[in-house]
């Protein structure tokens, strides 16, 4: 919803599809924030079943596809990594859109830059989160055009004039200096995997959060840290700062 809010704010039409495997985050977070908005679609594909939010202009429309695959750890879990995401990967290239942009920050994110490859058009750029991560790096052969923004962001693209016509502008810009958050890695180190074990710790240490804020904590980059939270979450997990938070430089 931050990528839509941004495009709405500089007064862009769009038309954005998000796909998620995860039914129940899907239900107790996106669905509720969604179905308010117009022109939004929620379409539970295996229940064959379609939610719609109020008409409006058509100018910002949000079509949102979910399977109920449940929250998936492959790190932790074999089972977690042999499951089946096929029509998860292969969805987008099965509608009848073509993309502008193709962001991957899910699950399969080799399979979905090689499919990504395949289906997009001329002007498709594809950018991929998370990109230092080394076992990402095979499917990113398959760009004839790429080149990487900062420590975690990727971008391909068909041609190198198309890549540079995009970063043009970021590349007048001085990069700033931001941080990496691991609270999840830390938080696995000490057994712990969901934001169900958490949110009521953090509860006994006098910081209230809610159900939503708490997984946004595991699964996102905080915006803002406030210094009561991140002094119970280095009680609760027996760790240093330093543990949560590392400096990293940004691409603006």
């Amino acid at each position: 919803m931050s990528y839509t809010q941004i495009l709405a704010a500089h007064d862009l039409a769009f038309q954005w599809l998000a796909l998620e495997y995860d039914r129940e985050y899907f239900d107790t977070f996106l669905a509720p924030a969604l179905l308010y908005r117009a022109d939004t679609v929620l379409r539970y594909v295996e229940d064959d079943r379609i939610l719609r939010g109020p008409a409006g202009e058509g100018r910002a429309r949000i079509e949102a596809v979910c399977w109920n695959r449940t929250a998936l750890r492959p790190s932790e879990r074999s089972a977690d990594r042999e499951a089946d995401l096929d029509d998860y990967v292969s969805y987008p290239a099965a509608t009848s859109h073509e993309f502008d942009a193709i962001i991957v920050d899910g699950r399969k994110r080799r399979r979905c830059l090689i499919a990504a490859a395949d289906f997009m058009e001329a002007n498709t750029v594809v950018m991929l989160h998370d990109a230092r991560h080394p076992y990402y790096h095979c499917a990113m052969d398959r760009y004839p055009a790429a080149r990487f923004i900062g420590d975690d962001m990727w971008v391909g693209a068909r041609s190198t004039a198309r890549l540079n016509e995009v970063l043009a502008e970021r590349a007048t810009m001085t990069p700033s200096l931001g941080y990496r958050w691991h609270l999840r890695g830390v938080m696995a180190k000490r057994e712990m995997f969901t934001t169900a074990e958490l949110g009521p710790l953090l509860a006994e240490r006098g910081v209230m959060l809610s159900r939503e804020q708490v997984h946004r904590l595991f699964t996102g980059v905080p915006e803002r840290l406030n210094p009561n939270l991140l002094v119970a979450l280095c009680d609760i997990l027996d760790c240093q700062v330093g543990d949560l938070i590392k400096p990293a430089r940004q691409a603006p």
